[in-house]
């Protein structure tokens, strides 16, 4: 909207002239009357529209009068300033105003102001209060607001799960949770935190001790948490964890479940008719979890259109170092991640918390460094690859993907120096090995977009994971069963029963000496090595250049 025209809607707003709408909002001690036009909130809000047409409006002495009690009059001021004036004025970007304001734009059908206010909250995850997230939970027709919030909730549930406001959430939102298959919570604690969740919520309990309860207690929280049992997957727990449960609480377990998690406990293999669910997946990681791990193989798969789900990933992601684990000092990153084949770096940034990381298809080496004992001039080798790239997933909705551009200056290979990706795109300084405060650098230059905003950052946390290609490994698997298959055919063939034994015997040990050397050429991603044939290298092709 023009600034000038704006201005002039604000002071009509200011000073209502020949006003014809009063719109009440807010209750109880919070009530505020709004003197407005109905000819700006109709041709503004599709809502305001119909609500203040001839067939819905009241009026007196001429004058609408509309109440609307859901909304504050804090809430209100930002909506019917914006409707004036176009312009959005939230002080501080304070995260809990501006929910509720996106919850109103939506009723009352302002999809500009929602949208704009969206793009905000998403830029902003990390200023999320719990209460904000429980809000955000509890409004799951905002698609991309809801889809966060869970993200969130996966990623710290005991953000969630520890604060009073969990005690107050309602049933249908606490099963959504529930629901959720990335839950980074053992379901022995999803379970306790369920219990808590029931006894707040049931009157007739008044202490936490069961041990004073009386039959009519369980009673009251069987039927409290009668709709939320079914979604605890007790088939993932231990026998321990389990039998403690059904020792405290068998009254309150339905009959059937507790018959057949007994049985599947005792014999894991039983047929199952009770829906077992599958187990939520914690990824190995403190930095990422399996949603995020789906999106990286779906980058380095170049899958275009929906990613993979985690549940059916082409690659394996085996963690080989973690330096909070394994030790901050670069020789403790070649010592695990040298000689691996491809590798995903994954970077937990200080402040401001963001994830940064790479991807190297080749793999990191040492070994065929060039030093020069007399003068410690050590060189490093430059890679060339096109499959290589960076990543941010600071922003779960919004991540970024920055493929290399230029391929001859895609990755580089340092003795003394942590992962490489070219001189300056990403790299991690070098550190003492319990040094556990070291800095990493990115500056876009060979890669297509920058991944962070600051050349510098301290590093809180990184990790290492091998990449391994499932479907060539499969695919190998079957060329050797065909050619076994023929083995063992031309074995019948053979008269003598002494002589095929024989044969059998020698043809048991071959296959063990494959499987075994199979086994560690996949897990040194030769895999990758061969579906990726652009990814081949050797030292003679590759150019030395001095230590920066």
């Amino acid at each position: 909207m023009n600034r000038t025209l704006s201005i002039d809607f604000l002071n009509l707003l200011q000073d209502p002239i020949d006003y014809n709408a009063k719109i009440i909002v807010g209750k109880e001690q919070n009530i505020k009357e709004f003197n407005l036009h109905s000819a700006i909130l109709a041709s503004r809000s599709n809502y305001f529209k119909n609500a203040l047409s001839l067939r819905w409006a009241k009026k007196e002495n001429g004058i609408i009068i509309f109440k609307k009690p859901n909304i504050s009059p804090l809430v209100f001021q930002v909506l019917i300033k914006y409707i004036y004036s176009g312009i959005i004025s939230i002080e501080n970007n304070e995260i809990g105003l501006i929910i509720d304001v996106i919850i109103a734009a939506d009723e009352l059908e302002l999809l500009e102001l929602y949208q704009q206010l969206e793009e905000v909250l998403l830029g902003n995850i990390l200023e999320w209060k719990t209460k904000d997230i429980i809000k955000i939970l509890q409004c799951d027709n905002f698609v991309n607001l809801y889809k966060a919030a869970i993200n969130l909730v996966c990623n710290n549930p005991e953000v969630i799960f520890e604060s009073d406001d969990f005690l107050k959430m309602e049933e249908t939102y606490l099963i959504q949770l529930l629901k959720c298959d990335y839950l980074k919570l053992e379901e022995i604690k999803i379970w306790e935190y369920l219990i808590k969740w029931g006894i707040k919520n049931t009157n007739s309990i008044l202490n936490n001790d069961i041990k004073t309860w009386k039959p009519l207690n369980f009673i009251d929280l069987k039927k409290t948490l009668q709709n939320c049992i079914p979604h605890i997957r007790f088939f993932q727990m231990s026998p321990d964890e389990y039998t403690k449960i059904r020792t405290d609480f068998k009254n309150i377990l339905p009959d059937d479940l507790d018959d057949e998690v007994t049985q599947y406990f005792s014999n894991s293999a039983s047929r199952l008719s009770f829906n077992a669910l599958p187990p939520r997946y914690i990824f190995d990681s403190k930095i990422i979890n399996a949603t995020d791990v789906a999106l990286i193989a779906s980058w380095i798969d170049k899958k275009n259109g929906t990613p993979h789900h985690f549940n059916d990933l082409p690659f394996k992601f085996n963690l080989i170092y973690r330096a909070s684990r394994d030790g901050f000092g670069t020789d403790k990153f070649h010592k695990h991640c040298d000689n691996k084949g491809p590798t995903i770096l994954l970077i937990k940034v200080r402040h401001p918390r963001e994830i940064i990381g790479g991807y190297n298809p080749l793999e990191w080496c040492r070994t065929k460094m060039v030093e020069d004992e007399r003068s410690h001039n050590h060189k490093n080798y430059q890679c060339e690859t096109s499959n290589s790239f960076l990543f941010s997933l600071t922003s779960r909705f919004n991540p970024i993907l920055s493929r290399v551009n230029f391929e001859k200056e895609a990755i580089i290979w340092s003795k003394n120096e942590g992962p490489y990706f070219w001189l300056q795109d990403l790299y991690i300084k070098s550190s003492g090995s319990f040094i556990n405060n070291i800095v990493g650098k990115s500056k876009q230059h060979s890669y297509e977009k920058k991944i962070i905003n600051r050349e510098t950052f301290e590093i809180e946390e990184y990790e290492v994971f091998q990449v391994i290609d499932n479907r060539l490994s499969t695919l190998i698997l079957i060329r050797f069963q065909k050619i076994f298959k023929k083995i063992f055919d031309n074995i019948k063939r053979v008269p003598i029963m002494i002589s095929r034994n024989i044969i059998l015997i020698i043809l048991i040990i071959l296959i063990i000496l494959c499987l075994n050397w199979l086994y560690a050429r996949a897990t040194r991603g030769f895999a990758n090595r061969q579906l990726n044939r652009s990814n081949r290298y050797n030292c003679r092709n590759m150019i030395q250049t001095d230590y920066y």
